[in-house]
C-alpha cells in the first residue's frame, strides 16, 4: 500500500532538509516540496498567520511508523502537522518502485562502533532546557556537565544550529553522559536524529567546565554540504539575537 505523507514547516531550507533526511534514509521514495503558501490557524488561544513551506513524502505504509519517528525528532516544531493518506489507485510501475526504494537502509560506513561509548557535546535543542532535550533525552541521561569545545564556532541555522572547526572559536553546551544500559540506545537515536539533517558525528576534545578536565566526547559537526546561518558571536546558542 502505497502512502502519502504530508508536512509543514516555515523555511525553504528546513523542507530541504527534511526531504533530504527521509529519502537518504529510505524512509520514502522521493519527497515534492512547494510553497510559499499561507497557514492559518489556532495556536495557544490565538489565530495566526504563517508562510510556510509544504513537503509530501512518497512511502509505503510499512515504512510509515519510520518516517513519521524520523519527522517528529527532525521537526522543530513543537507539533508538526505529519498527515498520512493511503493511495486506492496507482500504477503498478510507481508501487515498484517505491516498494524498492523504501525496502532497505543501508548502513552508515565510517561510524565507530557502539561499543567506543564517549559522553556526547550537545550545544543546541538538545541542551538541558531547549525544546528537543526531555522530548528525546528524558530517562537516559545519567550525568550533564556544562562544557566548552574549543576551536569551533557555531552557526544559527537555517533551521537548527551547526558547530564548524575555525581557529579561534569556541563554542559553549553540554556533556550528556548517558545512564547505565542506555548508551546504544541513546547512541543510535542521536545518529538518526543528526546524520540525515546536514551532520556528521566526530570525537573531539572538550573543556568540562567544573574542573578544567579534558574529555574526549561526541560531537555533531557540520557536514560538507549542511546550510549554514551567520555565525553566534559568543559560541552559545542561548543567547543568541
Amino acid at each position: 500500500m502505497i502512502v502519502t505523507v504530508r508536512t509543514t514547516t516555515d523555511a525553504r531550507a528546513k523542507a530541504e532538509a527534511l526531504a533530504r533526511g527521509a529519502v537518504e534514509a529510505r524512509l520514502a521514495a522521493c519527497a515534492q516540496i512547494s510553497g510559499p503558501v499561507t497557514s492559518v490557524y489556532h495556536w495557544q488561544g490565538a489565530i495566526e498567520t504563517t508562510e510556510e513551506w509544504e513537503v509530501v513524502f512518497k512511502t509505503t505504509e510499512a515504512r510509515y511508523p519510520g518516517l513519521e519517528s524520523h519527522l517528529l525528532a527532525a521537526h522543530d516544531y513543537e507539533t508538526p502537522e505529519i498527515l498520512a493518506t493511503r493511495v486506492t489507485r496507482v500504477s503498478e510501475g510507481y508501487v515498484r518502485w517505491v516498494e524498492r526504494e523504501t525496502e532497505a537502509v543501508p548502513s552508515i560506513e565510517g561510524l565507530a562502533p557502539v561499543d567506543d561509548e564517549r559522553p556526547f557535546f550537545v550545544y543546541g535543542t538538545l541542551r538541558p532546557g531547549a525544546y528537543n532535550h526531555d522530548r528525546f533525552l528524558a530517562g537516559r541521561i545519567g550525568t550533564e556537565a556544562d562544557a566548552v569545545l574549543h576551536g569551533a564556532v557555531l552557526h544559527d541555522g537555517p533551521g537548527y544550529p551547526y558547530v564548524v572547526p575555525a581557529d579561534g572559536g569556541q563554542v559553549v553546551g553540554t556533556l550528556l553522559t548517558p545512564s547505565p544500559g542506555s548508551y546504544g540506545e541513546l547512541f543510535g537515536l542521536l545518529d538518526r536524529l543528526e546524520l540525515p539533517v546536514g551532520y556528521e558525528r566526530v570525537a573531539m576534545d572538550v573543556v568540562r567546565v567544573r574542573d578544567g578536565a579534558r574529555v574526549s566526547a561526541w560531537v555533531f559537526l557540520a557536514a560538507p554540504d549542511a546550510p549554514l546561518g551567520p555565525v553566534i558571536e559568543s559560541g552559545d546558542w542561548f543567547s543568541r539575537p
